[in-house]
């Protein structure tokens, strides 16, 4: 394939975005009338997983096409080494023109194959010139409050990371199509919204303050019902929740997050528009994913590293005009690991080997169904590899193993929720058998220990580089945006 015939890409990608605030859900009022188009100009993927519920090992899958058991990164601090192949790596050497605006969350290499980063994590989240300490309500681990820190942000909007990644994106479509026209690009837009802190401009938040209602749930599911590995999640991520439990807290934290994820699927719409204004649009692949979901009260948890839907699953949708169906809802298992091989296949070029996922381009553009039927996806407690575990997810079953022994199966037919579980039980002892094996042909979880104790890691991880609650002014105040 010619250069000049090879798609550009343009691929977004967000941060926490659970599958289910997005589009039409009566359960959830968000309204995303951009992805909502996307997803009517192309293929929506409605049982896509990705790799690891957790930031850097998600985005880390994502980059290589490889489990977090073959590159050893389970945590935020982990690190991927410097000479990994990746998406980006292979497009430049291809002859793409590579560019990542936002934040990647890598540690250590900031560049991975990419070649420009006009725009990244190496600034503080409001575009200051160096790292900011984090405000007055921040704890020790420099998260802070995370549910009670939500709401608008006070931050002057032009300086907040989602509207620069729309600027920056826009500057750097304009100077690629004066300077390098013929040129295929890869340009990826990472948002680091809807994640925490939960905070939006006032007139989106004030448009769902009030309108959204919290999940209903048993009381006694998480004492009661749920399995250890659960338990100690929730346990770990509440720690960052001082009013875990309040109910006017958890509301505003809600609202403040669909207002966030409206606020993204605004921002890809004026960047969508940029590429029509342009005339790039036609041979343009766009992806829209995020890098893993959000409980946001599920069975009264918030944020993620959990094998629930709520945590687990993400949106996926994916559009090349004239190429790929359009407005077809596909059921497949999928993860963000088909799409480095999938990209590959668009730009006429073979996936290394070292890639685990397969090329969803039969899917995509004749709507034929996958030969795999299953996926997987890992997960270790913050800090605490004892508590790893690993899901397959089957069309009609999802089985967690875990370590410590005490596993869920759940029949996502007939129980979607995931309430009922039917691990352990006498009717299900040869479909659970069957289900173990699998993943312990995959994971090897006698290995899993050791793989965790010897992945590189920081020795801190440094929280505020990310979730800044202060920004410097012009005139050298430095203003809380806590709401």
């Amino acid at each position: 394939m010619s250069p000049q015939k090879r798609p550009n890409i343009l691929f977004f990608l967000s941060d926490q975005h659970a599958h289910s605030f997005m589009g039409k859900n009566p359960l959830n009022p968000v309204e995303t009338p951009r992805l909502d188009l996307l997803s009517r100009q192309g293929v929506t993927f409605t049982n896509a997983y990705c790799q690891n519920p957790l930031c850097v090992p998600s985005r880390s899958s994502l980059l290589t096409g490889q489990y977090s058991k073959d590159l050893g990164i389970y945590e935020n601090r982990h690190i991927l080494e410097a000479n990994t192949t990746t998406l980006p790596r292979v497009l430049s050497q291809a002859g793409y023109r590579t560019c990542l605006i936002g934040k990647a969350h890598f540690n250590g290499e900031q560049f991975h194959g990419y070649q420009q980063r006009p725009y990244g994590d190496l600034v503080g989240q409001a575009h200051q010139p160096e790292h900011i300490r984090s405000g007055d309500s921040a704890d020790d681990s420099g998260l802070g409050d995370i549910l009670g820190n939500s709401g608008t942000t006070e931050i002057p909007l032009p300086l907040t990371q989602t509207e620069i990644c729309v600027s920056e994106a826009a500057k750097w479509l304009q100077s690629h199509t004066d300077t390098n026209p013929d040129q295929p690009f890869f340009l990826s837009v990472n948002f680091d919204k809807p994640h925490f802190p939960m905070r939006a401009p006032r007139h989106l938040f004030e448009k769902y303050a009030g309108r959204v209602q919290l999940p209903v749930y048993p009381g006694h599911y998480l004492d009661q019902e749920a399995v250890p590995f659960v338990r100690n999640a929730v346990a770990i991520n509440g720690r960052s929740q001082r009013h875990h439990g309040d109910k006017a807290v958890a509301l505003r934290a809600l609202a403040a997050y669909c207002a966030c994820v409206e606020w993204v699927d605004d921002a890809i719409g004026r960047i969508l528009q940029v590429l029509d204004y342009l005339g790039l649009a036609g041979q343009t692949l766009v992806v829209y994913a995020s890098d893993h979901g959000e409980m946001a009260g599920e069975k009264g948890a918030w944020q993620k590293t959990l094998f629930f839907d709520a945590s687990a699953k993400i949106p996926l949708v994916v559009k090349y005009p004239d190429h790929y169906r359009e407005g077809l809802e596909a059921d497949d298992l999928v993860g963000l690991i088909d799409l480095f091989p999938t990209l590959c296949s668009a730009a006429g070029l073979k996936a290394p080997d070292s890639c685990a996922g397969v090329d969803l381009t039969p899917v995509l553009a004749g709507g034929q169904p996958l030969a795999r039927q299953a996926i997987f996806c890992e997960s270790s407690a913050l800090k605490h590899p004892e508590h790893s575990g690993c899901m397959l997810r089957t069309p009609q079953y999802k089985y967690c193993f875990y370590l410590d022994g005490h596993h869920e199966l759940y029949d996502m037919e007939h129980d979607p929720g995931e309430w009922h579980n039917l691990a352990g039980t006498a009717a299900c002892r040869e479909l659970e058998a069957d289900l173990a094996a699998r993943v312990r042909e995959f994971w090897q979880p006698d290995q899993q220990l050791d793989r965790y104790r010897q992945c590189p890691a920081m020795r801190n991880e440094k929280h505020f580089y990310f979730y800044s609650n202060q920004f410097i002014a012009a005139d050298g105040r430095v203003i809380n945006a806590r709401p």
